[in-house]
């Protein structure tokens, strides 16, 4: 059963993942391999992956103003970033701007929930209003060591095909 925002709020140290809502136990993958500094840009790999294993387990932070920043269970210190500064304003396009890693939780690490149908959730960024994240998984149909599809950003698509997630407790 997918979680709701007052569960996320009080789940301390327990694992979740963020599992697409179109393709098919195809999951967020977080790869923080050697992100260990913080690097102006981001670093490390963010894409999809077939099933869950360590690299598609997050640990929920809630922030004071309401929004959540989603911390790597696997690699310490490391969270989930998305910059939207390159994205182009299109909604429901091929999508842009940057997903990928940081060591601590500044202004593109966090995100507003937007709950959408069905229990599942749509990710804001909170520093780039109306840029939502975009996972497109075609062809990932196996588990393989480096993940695969797409995984960045999209302009004015709450709700879309590629932008809901359900969030679960990890198992």
């Amino acid at each position: 059963m997918p979680l709701s925002v007052a569960d996320l709020a009080a789940l301390g140290n327990t694992p979740i993942t963020i599992l697409s809502t179109t393709f098919p136990n195809v999951y967020l993958r977080m790869d923080g391999t050697g992100v260990t500094t913080w690097n102006g840009s981001g670093s490390g790999v963010v894409n999809c992956q077939f099933g869950a294993g360590p690299y598609e387990k997050f640990k929920v932070l809630p922030q004071a103003d309401g929004s959540f920043a989603f911390a790597s269970a696997t690699f310490s210190n490391v969270y989930l970033r998305m910059d939207a500064a390159e994205l182009p304003q299109i909604p429901g396009g091929p999508g842009g701007g940057t997903v990928n890693c940081q060591v601590h939780v500044g202004t593109h690490e966090t995100f507003k929930l937007l709950p959408q149908a069905g229990g599942s959730f749509s990710f804001e960024s909170t520093f780039f209003p109306n840029s939502f994240l975009r996972l497109v998984g075609f062809g990932v149909t196996a588990s393989t060591n480096g993940g695969g599809g797409v995984v960045n950003c999209q302009f004015g698509a709450p709700g879309g095909d590629h932008e809901k997630f359900f969030l679960n407790v990890a198992a």
